[in-house]
């Protein structure tokens, strides 16, 4: 049950990572129709948004075909990998947006280069270029921060994939230490049964035979406590 509830925290707030980064896209073309310094800080945002958006699509995806939701009906895993697939193609939609966007503004940026205007000041970069060399800098440049995105992406994925595996450890550490003080309690009942009989022995009797009855109720009572502690240090 714990896991269901994690996974569907997990869905709603993916969802709202998705809701949230429609909106800045939203946003951004209300404000910055024509593009801009602006309009290019707030589409890095939305890019980072929708990398951390895909690694959650991909937890959620492997958590579904591993087995900490085995207690799910098929019918039910089937309608979330329906939702999963659905917020998968509303990111791939806001990035094909994105994308859409940097190329109208680069064509933009084109039309504006080749109006008669004072020279701009020149880069090391672009100085020996002209409007094509330019241009194909500037896809090199997109490609580049396109990979440094899925790099981000994939070590967001790892991470996630780290932090799930630290919680299963520490689920399984939690239930040995269950056990075990469940043993602790059990070594404590047997140890105050035994008291119990021995003063007992002690008050009924001081003969020699009840002498032999009680070295024998402490040794019993030495070996629990013996087998308590062995289990407590293995159990660490």
């Amino acid at each position: 049950m714990a896991g269901t509830d994690r996974w569907t925290n997990e869905y709603d707030d993916a969802k709202q990572l998705a809701d949230d980064t429609l909106a800045l896209i939203q946003e951004r073309n209300l404000k910055f129709p024509h593009g801009g310094q602006e309009a290019s800080r707030v589409t890095a945002t939305a890019r980072r948004k929708l990398g951390t958006l895909g690694a959650a699509v991909d937890s959620m995806r492997s958590s579904l075909e591993s087995s900490a939701l085995e207690n799910i009906t098929e019918n039910e895993r089937n309608r979330r990998r329906d939702l999963v697939n659905a917020l998968k193609s509303r990111r791939e939609q806001m990035l094909q947006s994105l994308r859409r966007d940097q190329n109208s503004a680069n064509r933009t940026a084109l039309m504006e280069m080749n109006r008669p205007k004072a020279p701009a000041s020149e880069t090391l970069q672009t100085a020996d270029l002209d409007n094509r060399g330019i241009l194909q800098l500037q896809d090199q440049s997109m490609r580049q921060q396109d990979a440094e995105l899925e790099e981000l992406e994939r070590t967001v994925t790892s991470t996630k994939h780290i932090a799930l595996t630290v919680n299963e450890e520490l689920d399984l550490h939690r239930r040995l230490l269950d056990d075990l003080d469940e043993d602790v309690e059990v070594t404590h009942s047997r140890m105050r049964t035994a008291q119990k009989k021995l003063k007992h022995v002690l008050a009924r009797s001081g003969n020699c035979r009840s002498m032999c009855v009680t070295m024998l109720l402490m040794i019993a009572l030495a070996v629990v406590v013996i087998i308590g502690f062995k289990l407590a240090a293995f159990f660490r």
